[in-house]
């Protein structure tokens, strides 16, 4: 985990702990403050949720993406290989017909 998630798990907490707080010293009943606490925690898990399955899909794009760079480079890689080869080989034949 690097320095920017640590920062980011750590103000999300204070966040969500002064939230905690500032609700349960505000001037109302402990029946509303506790439908507050609920609806807030509601909206936070949802808008949480919807943020790691954004993340997920975009990962999933971004991995579809570089395996198709990944095989591209390897088709480029296989086919310069095989010129290679074909070459070494025609002049390997014409060394060998021409000593022969």
């Amino acid at each position: 985990m690097n320095k920017n998630e640590k920062f980011l798990i750590g103000a999300i907490g204070a966040l969500l702990s002064g939230i905690a707080i500032g609700l349960l010293v505000a001037p109302k009943n402990g029946k509303d403050t506790r439908k507050l606490i609920k609806h807030k925690a509601t909206d936070l898990s949802g808008s949480a949720k919807d943020t790691y399955e954004k993340s997920l899909e975009e990962l999933s794009a971004l991995a579809d993406k570089l395996k198709e760079g990944f095989l591209k480079n390897v088709n480029t890689v296989k086919d310069k290989a095989t010129n290679v080869a074909d070459n070494v080989n025609d002049r390997v034949r014409n060394v060998v017909n021409n000593n022969a």
